[in-house]
């Protein structure tokens, strides 16, 4: 059960956050790894049932604590992780790629969907939204990828998004 448990991210991310954190809780924890709540939850139930994390309850306020066992796992997995850490000017390089695609695709976004409109109809403001929002998710990605570092390119691709964004809403008010 712990093998399956730690070959997925998001409860390597959990443990190194909480090993990490002076004083970690659920809510912190949850923002720190972009997960979903329930998604957050049950990988904390299960990291509590399998005696790797204890938690405390204060009023509404959920306390972790890593058991030694725990931490016996969260250093051997941050170990792992440094040493699995890949050529910094490559990481540099791939993210700048996927950074690249993404500002063409957004560029491919302008021009079918706004570029030379007058006005958009209600399903057309749904559509550039939808066809958007993997753009959104995916910078997220690179974000994390980049250790939170403001990239040029990551910046690019953030005010790309705001300015398509604001086009669509200056042709639908007018």
């Amino acid at each position: 059960m712990i093998r399956r448990l730690f070959l997925q991210e998001k409860p390597v991310e959990i443990l190194i956050s909480i090993s990490r954190m002076e004083t970690p809780y659920a809510s912190r924890i949850l923002r720190e790894v972009d997960t979903t709540f329930a998604h957050a939850v049950k990988i904390l139930s299960t990291m509590e049932d399998l005696g790797i994390i204890e938690s405390e309850r204060s009023g509404r306020i959920k306390a972790l604590k890593l058991t030694p066992h725990g931490e016996v796992l969260a250093e051997s997995l941050n170990n792992f992780l440094e040493a699995c850490k890949v050529d910094p000017d490559a990481e540099a390089e791939k993210i700048r790629g996927i950074a690249e695609r993404i500002l063409s695709r957004l560029d491919q976004i302008y021009r079918e969907e706004i570029e030379g409109k007058k006005r958009l109809k209600h399903r057309d403001m749904v559509r550039i939204s939808r066809r958007i929002a993997p753009y959104e998710r995916e910078l997220k990605r690179l974000e994390r990828m980049s250790g939170g570092d403001k990239e040029t390119y990551i910046l690019e691709i953030k005010e790309k998004i705001a300015w398509i964004k604001r086009e669509k809403e200056q042709i639908t008010s007018s």
